[in-house]
């Protein structure tokens, strides 16, 4: 056995690991921000139980944009205002990882269609009488919003460099 063949478990290893430590930031500040809407939400209805429903799908949306986050991030035209006054790439990387995010629901959807038992046409037009502009605007506008507030931790983070903002918030003073 040659040591390139040895090595493939271990580099292939250390891609899983490299990737699990790129997902797992954005996914978790997204479980906690859509649990938190969720959660609010209930309150809001007079829904006061934890809805598992509820709690599932807000944990697999995190999931999903944490995967388009890293998916958004392998375009090079997400590095684009790279080097201009941070409010452009901020700005920027919202709009850009809205749009992945959208489109990742959307194709999402249409995937669930295709599994659906009367067929794809049939779900894809319950799913057009179902469809509410109203919701899908809160739902857009909340991931919109919880992106800002994403990409202005993470820009300020790398604007710092490495470890300084953690050091900031819970470093001593």
């Amino acid at each position: 056995m040659s040591v390139d063949a040895a090595s493939w478990p271990a580099k292939a290893y250390r891609l899983w690991l490299h990737e699990m430590k790129l997902l797992l930031p954005p996914t978790i500040y997204f479980f906690c921000a859509f649990n938190l809407i969720v959660f609010t939400t209930n309150l809001l209805t007079r829904s006061y139980f934890l809805a598992l429903t509820n709690f599932l799908t807000a944990t697999a949306l995190a999931l999903l944009v944490g995967k388009a986050v890293l998916v958004a991030d392998k375009f090079r035209a997400i590095h684009r205002f790279q080097h201009a006054p941070l409010i452009k790439p901020i700005l920027y990387k919202t709009l850009f990882y809205g749009l992945v995010v959208m489109l990742f629901r959307i194709i999402e959807q249409l995937v669930h269609f295709s599994f659906d038992a009367d067929g794809f046409r049939v779900a894809l037009n319950e799913a057009v009488e179902a469809f509410t502009w109203h919701r899908f605007a809160a739902i857009q506008i909340w991931l919109f919003t919880c992106f800002l507030i994403y990409v202005t931790a993470a820009e300020l983070s790398k604007a710092l460099g490495p470890g300084k903002l953690r050091q900031l918030l819970f470093g001593p003073r």
